[in-house]
């Protein structure tokens, strides 16, 4: 790919002020280049080297968005108000089983067994009806957060996309995400443009 000897178009080799050969330069660099990254690197490497403008890049802290996000407020409030009402119906329940499981000792001692017997009977529906409860109402919530999440973050993608579409960045990271590591997406990223108040202020009405 590279010649350290003289080309056609060229009439000698282009020198350093201490008069060493760039061309020997360069193809050294690239042999030691070789050897300290993978071949893809290495071809990105000198595509964005030999690229007119180099491309740019933005990162956007998706977390403080979502929190910004006026739907978030929203949805966060009523997730409260449906949390409440399910503890509120377990409680109830709760009180209703105590209080049946109470009539049924006081029938039993009283010698009204059959009476007891459907008191006991009120109370093993109670206790499946709690039991149910609590597995319904978490995956009802589960669900409902996940729904809200998810139109949420479908609208800040779709302003990222539109954003975007007017600055033309080559990439933008989300620097608030973690890697299975759990070390940030983004450790660094010198000369990457930080978008996230202009996000921000597009997600807002």
């Amino acid at each position: 790919m590279f010649s350290s000897g003289p080309s056609s178009s060229v009439a000698r080799p282009l020198a350093t002020a201490d008069g060493i050969d760039r061309r020997s330069l360069l193809c050294e660099a690239i042999r030691v280049l070789r050897q300290l990254l993978p071949a893809h690197l290495l071809l990105a490497a000198f595509a964005h080297a030999a690229s007119p403008e180099a491309p740019r890049f933005a990162v956007v802290d998706l977390t403080a968005v979502f929190e910004a996000h006026p739907r978030t407020a929203t949805e966060t409030a009523r997730l409260s108000v449906a949390r409440q009402a399910a503890r509120d119906d377990f409680r109830a329940k709760s009180k209703a089983l105590k209080d049946t499981l109470q009539r049924h000792q006081e029938l039993l001692r009283a010698g009204n067994k059959s009476a007891a017997a459907l008191e006991l009977e009120k109370a093993n529906e109670l206790e499946r009806l709690i039991a149910d409860l609590g597995t319904t109402n978490q995956k009802n919530l589960e669900e409902r957060f996940r729904q809200a999440k998810e139109g949420i973050m479908d609208d800040i993608a779709r302003v990222i996309r539109e954003f975007n579409a007017e600055r033309g960045y080559a990439l933008v990271l989300d620097k608030s995400a973690a890697s299975a590591n759990g070390l940030p997406q983004v450790i660094d990223a010198p000369g990457a443009v930080d978008i996230t108040a202009e996000i921000i202020a597009r997600v807002k009405p």
